[in-house]
């Protein structure tokens, strides 16, 4: 697999705030279809003296490392991580703060960007909004997207366990 998962700042506090209350289950969903399909799954925590840990259920998903950052953008922190990659999928918080500028340094830098819609949160929906129009370069899709064109066949022996953690 040429894709990498990195999940951007699932810190509680700052998930108890947010617009989405089906955000963390969402993501746990699409991280267990991340590991189902053996994608490597590292994290970044924003300020973590200030903003605790990341929620336990995201945390137990997590395969590779947890970075720990005060830049906004997690990039500087994960460039080592993602060598090799070609695509990376992005889920996390904030939209318009961490998850944007993240996103943007990685197509600066000749990633592929994709970003799981029901896995982004904002405090303010509208923020997510505009991170997303600001974000030509990514692409926005649904964990049933995603998990599918990982997938690309029936045959993939993978889909009945994907398929029945997407029901």
């Amino acid at each position: 697999m040429d894709s990498v998962v990195v999940v951007i700042d699932m810190q509680t506090k700052l998930l108890n705030v947010m617009s989405d209350k089906n955000l963390v289950a969402d993501s746990v969903k699409f991280l267990k279809i991340a590991n189902e399909l053996g994608l490597k799954i590292i994290a970044t925590q924003q300020y973590k003296k200030g903003l605790g840990d990341s929620d336990e259920q995201i945390l137990n998903l997590i395969n590779s490392k947890i970075f720990d950052k005060l830049e906004f953008s997690a990039f500087n922190s994960i460039k080592d991580e993602i060598l090799g990659y070609k695509s990376v999928i992005l889920i996390g918080v904030e939209a318009h703060i961490c998850v944007y500028q993240t996103a943007l340094d990685l197509i600066k830098n000749g990633f592929s960007v994709t970003l799981i819609d029901e896995c982004i949160g904002s405090r303010d929906p509208q923020n997510k909004v505009l991170a997303y129009l600001n974000l030509k370069e990514a692409k926005v899709k649904s964990i049933e997207m995603v998990a599918f064109e990982l997938l690309q066949s029936a045959t993939h022996p993978s889909f009945k366990a994907i398929s029945n953690l997407i029901k």
